[in-house]
């Protein structure tokens, strides 16, 4: 029988009580700062101070979670780590696939967190023929459910034409226009803001069709590298999908109930820049129980799902949400081990943990 949570111990207020030692002096306080926001998927930045020679430590989140943990060193599968300089300097580049959060931490002592916005840069092509124009839209960060409205413009004055949102997970969006007329007509592609991601609205260029019969595509008004327009499978290598995040220990009572089994889950997310069908993979523990992607799953570039021990619908309430239907808890709290594995058997990614707060970050 596996073991589950026991009791909880929380000492208050004894720092005063044993003259235990004052906190570091603001002096020794690390300092971060990164650009306000960056265009699209890509890198930015990160810079501070810093004690001179102290090893600076990287913690970050998903602008959407704000759950910070340290920051996976996807090279050599450690934690991102720099030491400051001489001169009490430090720099970290970081690549961004979204909104995200940040600070640093310096011989315990942790600076401001902040945050870092990502601009939409959308991409569109049209074609036209006898009146009917055919729009394809996609957006740069690959994100799914992002509001887009098509509009056609005369004399500085814009009028939308269509609207929808980015599919899940390719985040992309066509419209048909028919009724268009004829003669040279313009449209731009505009992207609302997603503040649930730190996402900043954008738009494309405006784009100079002749309706009867043409062709036409343009970007964002800064430019970056588009987002890929159709779903593709690369060679999946080891580390392409990971475990980021895994609730063994469902918050509350064990009660059994289905609401409690849900409420224990692993998060995977893809880390590579190309959509990952996961159809036939399999997430199991440390005794062989096994969930199978049974159908097409398509996690899109950067994009993150969970897969729940009880019993639900498959994409409820959204798209990033699947169930085990277990009608006992999984992952044992005193200590377990997630494994991932593709169809064939070949091992993607583990994560490891011993007994404690009931969540790792793997």
């Amino acid at each position: 029988m596996r073991a589950r949570k026991t009791a909880l111990f929380v000492a208050l207020g004894l720092a005063a009580a044993v003259g235990l030692a004052a906190p570091a002096a603001a002096a020794d306080t690390p300092t971060i700062s990164a650009p306000a926001s960056r265009q699209g998927y890509g890198t930015i930045t990160l810079t501070g101070t810093a004690t001179a020679g102290a090893t600076v430590e990287l913690y970050e989140s998903a602008y959407i979670f704000n759950d910070f943990y340290p920051s996976p060193d996807y090279a050599t599968g450690g934690y991102v780590t720099t030491k400051a300089s001489g001169s009490g300097t430090w720099s970290i580049n970081r690549l961004l696939d979204s909104g995200f959060r940040f600070y640093v931490k310096v011989n315990g002592v942790e600076s401001r967190r902040i945050s870092v916005a990502m601009g939409i840069v959308p991409s569109m092509t049209l074609t036209a023929e006898n009146g009917t124009v055919n729009v394809n839209v996609s957006a740069d960060p690959a994100q799914p459910h992002l509001r887009v409205h098509i509009q056609r413009g005369a004399n500085g004055v814009w009028t939308d034409v269509a609207s929808g949102y980015t599919s899940d997970p390719a985040a992309i969006y066509g419209a048909t226009l028919t009724g268009q007329g004829s003669g040279t007509k313009y449209y731009r592609a505009v992207i609302d803001a997603d503040t649930e991601n730190n996402l900043l609205k954008g738009q494309t260029e405006s784009v100079a069709i002749n309706v009867g019969s043409g062709t036409g595509s343009g970007g964002g008004e800064t430019p970056s590298t588009p987002a890929p327009t159709t779903p593709s499978t690369p060679t999946v290598k080891a580390g392409a999908v990971q475990f980021s995040k895994i609730q063994y220990n469902s918050p509350g009572t064990d009660t059994g109930s289905n609401t409690s089994l849900n409420n224990e889950w692993v998060r995977l997310t893809n880390k590579t820049s190309a959509t990952i069908n996961l159809k036939g993979w399999t997430v199991r523990d440390a005794a062989g129980h096994t969930y199978t992607f049974g159908s097409d799953y398509r996690l899109g570039a950067g994009k993150y799902m969970y897969v729940h021990t009880g019993k639900g619908t498959n994409g409820k309430p959204d798209t990033k949400h699947r169930y085990w239907n277990r009608t006992g808890y999984i992952w044992n709290n005193g200590g377990d081990t997630a494994y991932l594995r593709t169809a064939s058997g070949k091992s993607i990614d583990s994560c490891k943990w011993g007994s404690g707060s009931g969540i790792t970050y793997c």
